[in-house]
């Protein structure tokens, strides 16, 4: 029987979250993975008790905007000027490498050239969360290297969104403008909203307006920034993912510590215990493990993907750390956990399937591979760190 009410799909889904993270915790696996698979076994190619439906979408929709809008506001920009060429060198190799494997691979299979540039755009994304609970507690890291880690992850996650974005407007024409002037209306619009919103939201948030109000009005206002920067950007022909984390990453300054923790916390609660679970498990749902029935050229494609993920991060990460001069060790560790793919890849996934940039048995790798990196990477990470190198 399907279960065609929205409503008992949203029972499902925040249940599922509601009673199973604690299990996760003890498997040191985030529960997210958990209704990744749920997603699969209970969706239309597993036991087909859930439809996918309008409201589900939409729903879906706003936790991949919340998702990439608390990506940006975690994410220090300060921390990267401090040292912003070892970051740029650690970033550009770990980006490129893994780029060009993936778009190899997917050719090789034959694969149209746009398909090819999205995997190899995945590819590059990663989980600047997941990595950062997996590596903060590693005594085997310096403070500065652990921050050098973070931010060189976070501008490879910068690199995926932009990329994407241009890929998606170079692909559908979502406007009118030419390539050249769009980009540059683009540029444009970036630079002035990182001038104006934080100037704004720190009178706003700060002294004037909504200082001394309860939180319920300061966090209608972040809304109401997310809103209205997605629906800007929207209108330019930039993708919500895009603009998602660019609004995040605006406000990142103003809120993201200090007396607005509370603030933090309470955007949080909302993101990551209604909308995000529900995005999780709408991709879990685009899983087919149809295709692994037979082994054949699609079960080859899945398995060369997640080996060629694997391999090209470890390698360029560990490179690319030798390059910008810390020890062999942190270089290792930098190699095994940037490994990990989960938030920014999936949201890419999610993104460019619902755009049909990307074949069934390409989601369907591509999502196996992230679950199996939030596994290898923080074990493989654990595991360098005990080395007596």
């Amino acid at each position: 029987m399907v279960l065609e009410s929205s409503v008992i799909t949203l029972l499902i889904v925040l249940s599922i979250g509601l009673l199973l993270p604690e299990l996760f915790k003890k498997l040191r696996l985030p529960f997210l993975t958990f209704i990744i698979l749920a997603g699969a076994a209970l969706g239309p190619n597993g036991l087909n008790y859930i439809q996918s439906s309008e409201t589900i979408s939409v729903f879906g929709f706003l936790g991949m905007a919340f998702l990439m809008f608390m990506a940006g506001l975690e994410t220090d920009i300060t921390q990267i000027y401090k040292s912003k060429n070892k970051i740029v060198l650690m970033a550009l190799f770990n980006s490129l490498f893994p780029f060009l494997t993936g778009l190899l691979i997917t050719r090789l299979f034959g694969y149209s050239w746009i398909e090819s540039l999205v995997v190899g755009v995945v590819f590059i994304s990663s989980s600047v969360a997941i990595i950062f609970s997996s590596i903060k507690d590693n005594k085997q890291l310096s403070k500065d290297t652990l921050q050098l880690i973070l931010s060189a992850v976070m501008v490879t996650d910068i690199i995926s969104l932009v990329a994407i974005g241009f890929l998606f407007q170079t692909d559908t024409q979502i406007t009118k403008f030419p390539l050249p002037i769009y980009l540059l209306i683009l540029l444009v619009s970036i630079v002035l909203l990182f001038k104006i919103i934080p100037i704004i939201s720190k009178k706003i948030l700060k002294k004037r307006f909504l200082k001394n109000v309860g939180y319920e009005r300061r966090l209608r206002y972040v809304v109401i920034v997310l809103i209205s920067v997605v629906a800007y950007f929207s209108f330019l022909g930039a993708h919500p993912i895009l603009a998602s984390f660019l609004a995040g990453l605006s406000l990142s300054g103003v809120i993201s510590s200090g007396d607005d923790d509370v603030l933090m916390h309470k955007i949080h609660t909302i993101g990551y215990g209604l909308f995000i679970p529900v995005f999780f498990f709408v991709v879990g749902m685009e899983i087919d493990l149809g295709v692994l029935k037979d082994f054949d050229a699609k079960n080859l494609l899945i398995i060369l993907l997640i080996l060629g993920l694997l391999v090209s991060k470890f390698v360029s990460g560990y490179i690319s750390g030798r390059l910008s001069k810390i020890s062999k060790k942190e270089s290792l560790i930098f190699g095994s956990i940037s490994i990990t793919q989960l938030t920014t890849t999936l949201a890419v996934t999610y993104t460019a399937s619902s755009v049909n940039l990307l074949s069934p048995t390409l989601i369907t790798g591509i999502i196996l591979l992230a679950i199996i990196t939030t596994i290898v990477g923080p074990i493989l990470s654990s595991y360098v760190a005990k080395l007596n190198i």
